[in-house]
């Protein structure tokens, strides 16, 4: 999703916001993107340094107050980390000031409605345990329409938005309930945002 949206990538300076250890970023250099990560995290960021092969600049610091000037990056992308935020609305404001015009800001994340906390939160964290209790509070997820005011907010207009859901299947369930383990399903894109969404917003050019 990250790459179609984003298209050609070579010699765009991307920041990675909240990359943890470079899942996304090994993606985006190697598409031919200049990618700063940025994460709290000094091992996380070492791991995602090992896993680009180059093409990745790590930066220590908290996405409510980021070390870079206006207009700084190309696009920003926010892969599972805005549900994270306790002050959200500082987070968005910095990520939109550091994007320059014509820029693009792409994110996926967790709606906050019954049914994420049954999948993300009891599901699995108190089922399957397959991440550890307390990774998610559902009071951090966030409802589509507040995060398009916050972005909107901070000068960006919406260009897309999916929801978001990984294939897995009564069997697959199953499994995950015998042996407290389940493969990394793919995920599939659609109308239905109960759970997950993601979403790209341009930044108006000057």
């Amino acid at each position: 999703f990250y790459l179609r949206e984003l298209g050609d990538l070579a010699g765009r300076r991307v920041l990675d916001a909240g990359c943890g250890g470079g899942l996304v970023a090994r993606e985006l250099a190697a598409a031919g993107a200049e990618v700063v990560g940025v994460d709290r995290s000094l091992g996380s960021l070492g791991v995602a340094r090992r896993a680009t092969n180059g093409g990745f600049h790590p930066a220590q610091g908290r996405l409510e107050r980021l070390p870079f000037a206006a207009g700084s990056f190309d696009a920003v992308v926010a892969a599972d980390v805005l549900e994270h935020l306790p002050d959200l609305p500082a987070a968005v404001a910095e990520l939109a000031r550091v994007l320059a015009p014509g820029g693009s800001f792409v994110f996926d994340t967790v709606n906050r409605t019954p049914w994420a906390w049954f999948t993300a939160v009891f599901g699995l964290e108190r089922v399957l345990r397959m991440v550890p209790r307390g990774t998610h509070d559902w009071r951090l997820f966030i409802r589509p329409g507040e995060l398009d005011r916050l972005l909107r907010a901070g000068g960006l207009e919406a260009v897309a938005t999916e929801g978001l859901a990984p294939r897995v299947g009564p069997g697959d369930v199953a499994r995950g309930l015998l042996t407290r383990r389940l493969p990394v399903p793919e995920f599939a894109t659609g109308k239905d945002r109960r759970a997950s969404y993601l979403g790209v917003y341009r930044k108006a050019s000057a």
